[in-house]
C-alpha cells in the first residue's frame, strides 16, 4: 500500500514545468495502435475495440500519474489531463459502437455435420 508522500515543490515555489520524455512517447504509442487496430480489426468491431483500448491506456496513465508526482503536477497538460481525454475518448467509443456486431462475432459458430459423399 502506498504512504501518501507531503507534496515537495520545487525551490522557485512552483511545480515543474518540464515534460519527461514519456508523455509524448505514450501519446505516439497510442495513436500508433489505433490506426494498426483501424487496419486490422474488421470494420464492426473498431470502436469496441478503440474503447477498449483507450479506457486501458487511461487506466495505466493515471496510475502512471498517482506513481508519479512529476507527471502528475505537470503545465499545462498533465498525466490526469491526459487519461480524461482518453476515458472521454472510450467512452464516446463505447457509446457510438453498436453491440450487434460484437455479438455476432463472438457467437459461437453452428456445429458442421461431415459430408456424406
Amino acid at each position: 500500500m502506498r504512504q501518501d508522500k507531503p507534496f515537495q515543490q520545487s525551490q522557485s515555489g512552483r511545480p515543474s514545468t518540464g515534460r519527461p520524455a514519456l508523455v509524448p512517447w505514450l501519446a505516439i504509442a497510442f495513436m500508433a495502435g489505433l490506426a494498426i487496430t483501424v487496419v486490422l480489426v474488421p470494420q464492426a468491431l473498431v470502436l469496441p475495440v478503440v474503447s477498449v483500448a483507450a479506457l486501458a491506456s487511461a487506466a495505466i496513465i493515471a496510475v502512471t500519474a498517482y506513481v508519479s508526482p512529476r507527471l502528475a503536477t505537470l503545465r499545462p497538460i498533465n498525466g490526469w489531463d491526459i487519461a480524461g481525454a482518453l476515458t472521454l475518448i472510450g467512452c464516446a467509443a463505447a457509446i457510438f459502437g453498436e453491440i450487434e456486431p460484437l455479438v455476432e462475432y463472438f457467437k459461437p459458430a453452428p456445429e458442421r455435420s461431415p459430408s456424406r459423399g
